[in-house]
């Protein structure tokens, strides 16, 4: 596949970096640095308090504005399967959802199967496959361009 753009990519991490946040960023990087913008990367102030109101705040306005310029947001089963990060996945979905940008789903690391509780918040499903998961943020593309 040769890559003819630059896709602007959101990957869900929680605010942390995961084993495979970490892991599916290195394979796209390898595949081609170039080819994608990483729209994803935690920040972390140690000053902020994300328990309080206006902590919380800062860094809800913080996702959406990652989540806004991305073609796809990519679903990391293994985070969403932590309960400590399901407070942000549920507001990076929703943020997801209220921008209409579509969600790529892909399995935990060494898994060829995305579960049901997170499928039904994909409108795709993807592998652990550079090239079929920039196939299907052109296919997010084609189908946010025929929506418009």
């Amino acid at each position: 596949m040769s890559v003819t753009r630059t896709y602007d990519l959101f990957i869900t991490h929680a605010w942390r970096y995961h084993e495979d946040w970490n892991r599916l960023t290195e394979m796209i990087d390898r595949y081609d640095p170039r080819c994608w913008r990483n729209f994803s990367l935690p920040w972390y102030d140690p000053a902020l308090q994300p328990s309080s109101e206006s902590g919380g705040k800062i860094l809800r306005d913080n996702l959406e504005t990652q989540i806004i310029p991305s073609h796809a947001v990519i679903l990391l089963s293994s985070v969403f399967e932590q309960p400590a990060s399901r407070k942000w996945l549920d507001y990076e979905i929703e943020m997801a959802h209220k921008h209409r940008k579509h969600i790529i789903a892909v399995p935990s690391w060494g898994q060829s199967v995305v579960p049901p509780n997170v499928q039904v918040f994909a409108d795709y499903v993807g592998a652990w496959d550079v090239k079929s998961l920039l196939k299907l943020v052109d296919r997010c593309l084609e189908k946010s361009a025929a929506q418009m």
